[in-house]
């Protein structure tokens, strides 16, 4: 959890995690939904600093524990295991940098857009009718791009309002991806 001692790292072999930050007033800002294959706390791990962020399983799901001090120890004998910490550290850094950036120079409307579509992009099911993307809420997708439930509630309401998508609860159905993604700028 968030502030807690370093200790061991995580690594996913199935499931999803959200990672999230809490303000003082108790709103949450979820930094990212790490999946398959992904380290959690190897930067805590690495150098000894207390836990930057906090987790919680999204899905079922199975975890593997590294004690901190082997992961160091594996690390320093594997120069090829710190590059892709390193690398992976790189993606989520950029990926931090462009919601900051997004956060300042877009609307809500296109960070709910740009959400949904990457959600569509690594959790999504093609069906017939677009792509279906399970168990993640409203909530979810306010406190994934720092806008309020209420907000985020109109834009949906407005995009299903003009046919692009379809919303139930925990469920969203993205209709025209192209057309969302040429709305916010995304190339397909």
């Amino acid at each position: 959890m968030e502030h807690e001692a370093p200790g061991s790292v995580f690594l996913i072999e199935s499931g999803l995690v959200k990672v999230y930050v809490t303000a003082g007033n108790g709103k949450e800002l979820i930094l990212g939904i790490y999946g398959r294959g992904e380290l959690l706390c190897e930067l805590s791990a690495m150098d000894r600093t207390p836990r930057s962020a906090s987790g919680k399983g999204r899905t079922n799901g199975t975890i593997t524990e590294i004690p901190g001090v082997e992961f160091r120890a594996f690390i320093g004998r594997h120069p090829a295991a710190m590059q892709h910490v390193l690398r992976t550290v790189q993606k989520r850094l950029h990926r931090a940098d462009q919601a900051r950036l997004s956060y300042l120079s877009d609307g809500v409307r296109v960070r709910v857009i740009r959400t949904l579509l990457d959600w569509a992009d690594h959790y999504g099911r093609k069906s017939i009718t677009g792509i279906e993307i399970s168990g993640f809420s409203r909530r979810d997708l306010a406190q994934s791009i720092a806008a309020s439930e209420k907000t985020v509630d109109d834009v949906l309401t407005a995009l299903t309002t003009e046919g692009t998508l379809a919303t139930d609860k925990k469920w969203f159905l993205l209709r025209d991806i192209d057309g969302l993604r040429k709305s916010t700028g995304v190339d397909s």
